[in-house]
């Protein structure tokens, strides 16, 4: 019997109301909990989070948060998501 492997689509079946991490264009990241999604990939979060990651004249790094709350991120923005995020 040959298992079938796993697309991405699956991946993303298997991660509704789990917290995930999205990097979209321009180096944005937004974590939050995926509600669902649509089509055109456009994913629904709740409890979202935009992480800024800051740099110091020293070279640490350091990371921001700003509560978003609800939002939709359109699924021609999206570079990866990371579906691997502890909930």
């Amino acid at each position: 019997m040959e298992r079938r492997s796993r697309r991405p689509i699956d991946y993303l079946k298997a991660s509704v109301g789990k917290i995930i991490l999205i990097k979209a264009k321009r180096n944005i990241l937004f974590r939050g909990r995926l509600l669902g999604y649509d089509e055109h990939l456009n994913l629904f979060l709740e409890e979202t989070t935009q992480i800024f990651e800051d740099q110091d004249e020293e070279g640490n790094i350091r990371e921001e948060h700003e509560n978003l709350g609800s939002i939709v991120v359109r699924g021609d923005n999206i570079v990866f998501i990371d579906f691997f995020i502890a909930t």
